[in-house]
């Protein structure tokens, strides 16, 4: 069993809330497009620049931390916190979907930045830009690399910063999905401008909905008294569209030198079925020490959005207000969506293990992985 020995988050020191951003861009928004931003259910987000208000409007940005320095850290200060001596840490498995550059990869980045903590002769991977599911395959990595090397550690670290990936929104207006579809039935709107105005709506949404945060985990074997992961499932593209639910797409859109991400309108649904799916997965593996979710303690859910994490409890008979699924809210509520690190800071955050908790992820491939965690 691998066991998570240790986990620490990182976060910028810039704070900004949905109602400062909203009022800084009122003038732009219609009401309803304000509404659906407001339903997102995230109030605060941390964000790479100190200036993301400003920015939004079309000033440059205003860097003042990266996403390897989120890794970099998090990482630190989840070997320092955890007393082990890091001569015993073999392997760095570093994960993130917003890369400071494309070469080299983060784990080799954060490497560089921590001479005198980390061992120059340990492993590494990177698993860049795989998504919002990536937790549980970097700890199979992990899991892998631990059971040929006894005695030895492993870091799984998740790094994002999504912030300096989104667009300004420099348009005069902009209207919520149901406006611009009234705008379109009267003709007022030809399908090249539907789309348009419809693409313009996601990065406004984008813009709200996420944030910037690391987490390092510490991942030992048959560590007593600490928590172990069990048995893990995953699904990718049980239909073949599903490819294109979420993407990071290249061209006359970047900015700045970085794609956009552009999330379909299906990704609620579907986002649910893989969830549901995964987590049934689990739930019916022989080595499963639970057969249904009342046995579970905790639901630890990535922070898609509201609607998302309504949509997979609702699918897994869950309730919304319960404190079964508190940490996934709360989380979406005082980080917004961080994408590989969401589920990260709910294991971070969780300091009692009374019972097993369940873990699921999903997004970009369209992929998603669930797994039971539970103290030995």
């Amino acid at each position: 069993m691998i066991s998570l020995v240790s986990a620490s988050t990182a976060t910028p020191q810039n704070k900004f809330s949905t109602t400062e951003l909203v009022a800084s861009m009122m003038h732009k928004l219609s009401p309803e497009l304000i509404n659906t931003i407001c339903s997102l259910g995230v109030e605060n987000r941390y964000s790479a620049m100190d200036n993301y208000a400003d920015f939004l409007n079309g000033s440059p940005m205003s860097m003042t931390s990266s996403t390897t320095e989120l890794g970099v850290n998090a990482t630190r200060k989840c070997i320092e916190e955890s007393g082990v001596d890091p001569s015993q840490i073999g392997l760095l498995v570093a994960a993130t979907n917003t890369p400071d550059q494309m070469l080299p990869c983060l784990a080799s980045e954060v490497m560089a930045r921590t001479h005198g903590l980390l061992p120059r002769s340990m492993s590494t991977v990177s698993m860049q830009s795989h998504g919002c599911s990536v937790m549980l395959k970097s700890v199979e990595v992990a899991q892998w690399y631990l059971a040929a090397n006894p005695g030895k550690m492993a870091v799984v670290l998740m790094s994002e910063a999504h912030t300096p990936y989104v667009a300004p929104l420099l348009r005069d207006e902009y209207h919520g999905f149901r406006e611009i579809a009234r705008l379109r039935k009267s003709e007022k709107l030809d399908d090249k401008g539907f789309e348009q105005q419809r693409t313009e709506t996601t990065l406004v949404i984008q813009s709200m909905l996420f944030g910037d945060g690391a987490v390092a985990l510490l991942l030992g074997q048959d560590v007593a008294g600490k928590p172990a992961f069990g048995p893990i499932s995953h699904l990718t593209n049980d239909s073949p569209e599903d490819v294109n639910l979420l993407t990071m797409v290249s061209n006359s859109s970047m900015l700045n030198g970085k794609p956009q991400y552009f999330m379909r309108p299906a990704v609620p649904t579907r986002g649910a079925h893989y969830a549901v799916t995964t987590v049934n997965d689990v739930l019916h593996n022989p080595m499963s020490p639970v057969r249904d979710m009342s046995q579970v303690d905790d639901c630890l859910i990535h922070t898609g959005s509201k609607k998302i994490l309504d949509g997979v409890c609702s699918q897994l008979h869950l309730d919304a207000d319960s404190t079964k699924v508190h940490k996934s809210y709360d989380v979406l509520e005082q980080y917004g969506n961080l994408s590989s690190a969401s589920t990260g800071f709910m294991l971070a955050g969780k300091k009692e293990w009374a019972g097993p908790a369940m873990v699921v992820g999903f997004g970009v491939g369209f992929t998603a992985s669930a797994g039971l965690m539970a103290v030995n």
